[in-house]
């Protein structure tokens, strides 16, 4: 009977855990749709936001990238192109660890380029963070990143927005 009783208690807490956690995803996913970016164009062909979010020992890094129409970026290149694919910016204060690796949206394949990996329109990257202390500091993150469209790629660029730790 005790283990039944223990099982049941470990059961019911790993529930708690999942739906805080989806929870916390939910309030991601509406984080996402509600950060907005400066309208890319031509001369400016790609733009960044970025937004951090807690909940409690929970936190999130939220990064979102708009492309002006024909212009991408590079998330997979192999090594015999010449492209720069991007490199996330993950800068911590002591107290913040980060937990796994950034979640990214899907990329496409290029359709010019086979075995690269782009990125066109739209593209959100998030990195969960754990708090094990209380802590202050700032928070840089960002991308490192090369855009081109069927005509020219640019020079890299790197983009770092310090957020303020919640």
């Amino acid at each position: 009977m005790k283990k039944l009783i223990g099982f049941l208690i470990i059961f019911s807490l790993a529930g708690l855990c999942a739906n805080a956690q989806s929870a916390f995803d939910k309030k991601i996913a509406a984080a996402v749709q509600e950060l907005e970016c400066t309208v890319p164009d031509q001369e400016v062909p790609v733009t960044l936001n970025a937004k951090l979010l807690a909940e409690q020992d929970s936190m999130a890094v939220i990064v979102k990238v708009k492309m002006a129409a024909g212009w991408h970026i590079y998330q997979y290149v192999p090594s015999t192109m010449p492209y720069i694919p991007i490199e996330h910016i993950l800068r911590l204060p002591e107290g913040l660890e980060p937990v796994g690796k950034w979640g990214t949206s899907k990329p496409s394949p290029s359709a010019n380029d086979p075995g690269v990996l782009i990125y066109e329109n739209e593209a959100v990257f998030i990195h969960k963070l754990f708090r094990k202390t209380k802590t202050t500091g700032t928070i840089q993150t960002g991308l490192y990143y090369q855009t081109c469209d069927l005509r020219q790629c640019l020079p890299p660029v790197e983009k770092v927005f310090d957020l303020p730790n919640l």
